[in-house]
């Protein structure tokens, strides 16, 4: 009986490769409470996005709640992004502190959308690898949630792995992407130390640990934050908090894979809160942290005004091991819109041409190096306006397929250099399973 090799990610999204296709960063805030999308100087800002942080269970445990926050944000013109995290009654690393079960979770999830349709842009888990979360030493967990939400809406976009910039991060994202069944181009970071101590350190090893884009979920001037028995870590400082924000800003406008930002948050609810960030007191008198977010934001959008758009790519790639033929990589290519800044017609919808390359990379053990093996310099594809996919067939030699047996990392990256509808060359990377 044949044996067949499967591919754990099936149409994964190209994402940008040297040389980058560089593009300025959305901006959004992480904002708690609905009534502030009402405030003027809020909107006066002008970030497209806001992000909210709600229980995995929101759906059946607090609905009026993300009711009301929705219909807040949508007054505000504003698009939602929901990120999941543990129950209001859990108390990790005390008790209680729930973990639930993929089951669980994919039915969770299910409820969400089903009740909340309107809201396409999640995180699978909140800041996963603080202590106050039950999965702060589980990432093997959230990549199979990871799993389960993005076969439950495929149309989703999705942040996989989200974490502060504390502690063992980097490790935790590395034991994410091991368990992952596919290799994530989206990634979450939390990188308030690099801008409150002014250093870059944290962001750029989250960057170099993880493939595709990076999304700062939550980041802005701290002004004042108390541990759990209340005891101040950080004293009250606005104009630390003011610098602050100006560093996050900087640091997500000389990285060309920060693709989005939000500021945390627009105010707390009293001075004596455990963390304040806010943009605004309490009272609602403005910060310095608002005049500089303000005066960041109207230069981006200065910005983004003269400079051309950049293309993006218009196609993906998935790959699946031939069921007909030992050894055959099939490649679909699939032409699925045109890049931002390129005008094409309906006649010529659908049409995409270009070359790819396949290179196949292995690792026998962590300690040891990658060897990569060439599949396919150059083939040619192309699709039409009635056939808008077309699979090419790679050949896998006998010797790479008994290597790939033994190998404890295994992955093909595709390269796509598009030659129409635009010039864009972008790389995919997935990850093999074990034959």
């Amino acid at each position: 009986m044949l044996r067949i090799l499967a591919l754990l990610a099936v149409a994964v999204g190209l994402s940008a490769s040297a040389p980058p296709v560089a593009r300025a960063a959305d901006f959004g805030l992480s904002e708690q409470q609905a009534t502030s999308f009402a405030d003027g100087r809020l909107r006066a800002l002008g970030v497209r996005y806001a992000r909210l942080i709600a229980p995995w269970n929101a759906a059946t445990s607090e609905p009026a709640r993300v009711q009301a926050w929705l219909d807040a944000v949508a007054a505000a013109g504003m698009t939602p992004h929901v990120a999941f995290e543990h129950l209001r009654t859990d108390h990790c690393p005390g008790s209680p502190c729930v973990l639930p079960t993929r089951a669980q979770y994919r039915e969770a999830f299910d409820a969400f959308r089903a009740r909340f349709p309107q809201v396409t842009t999640f995180t699978t888990w909140n800041e996963a690898n603080h202590s106050s979360q039950p999965v702060a030493e589980r990432p093997e967990v959230v990549a199979g949630y990871w799993a389960e939400l993005t076969a439950a809406c495929p149309g989703c976009t999705v942040v996989s792995g989200d974490v502060l910039d504390s502690g063992s991060y980097v490790r935790w994202l590395k034991r994410f992407q091991a368990a992952a069944p596919a290799t994530p181009q989206r990634w979450g970071l939390h990188n308030y130390g690099d801008v409150t101590y002014g250093t870059q350190a944290g962001t750029d090893a989250v960057l170099a640990a993880v493939p595709g884009e990076l999304w700062i979920e939550e980041t802005g001037g701290i002004v004042t934050l108390r541990n759990a028995a209340g005891h101040t870590t950080l004293s009250s400082n606005e104009a630390r908090a003011a610098e602050s924000v100006n560093r996050a800003f900087a640091i997500a406008a000389t990285r060309p894979r920060i693709t989005r930002m939000y500021l945390y948050h627009w105010k707390a609810n009293t001075l004596q809160d455990r963390f304040d960030a806010g943009l605004v007191r309490p009272d609602g008198t403005i910060r310095a942290s608002y005049a500089n977010a303000q005066a960041r934001l109207a230069e981006h959008a200065a910005a983004a005004t003269k400079a051309p758009t950049a293309a993006r790519p218009a196609v993906s790639v998935s790959a699946r091991w031939s069921t007909v033929r030992r050894g055959q990589l099939l490649v679909r290519v699939k032409c699925v819109g045109v890049g931002a800044g390129v005008s094409i017609g309906a006649a010529t919808a659908g049409i995409c041409r270009g070359r790819l390359a396949a290179t196949i990379r292995t690792k026998r053990t962590s300690k040891s190096g990658t060897l990569m093996t060439s599949i396919a310099k150059r083939r040619v594809y192309a699709t039409t306006a009635a056939k808008t996919t077309t699979t090419l067939r790679l050949n896998v030699p006998r010797a790479l397929r008994t290597r790939l047996r033994g190998a404890a990392i295994r992955r093909v990256a595709i390269t796509v250099t598009e030659s129409r509808p635009a010039a864009v060359r972008a790389t995919s990377t997935l990850r093999l399973a074990k034959p």
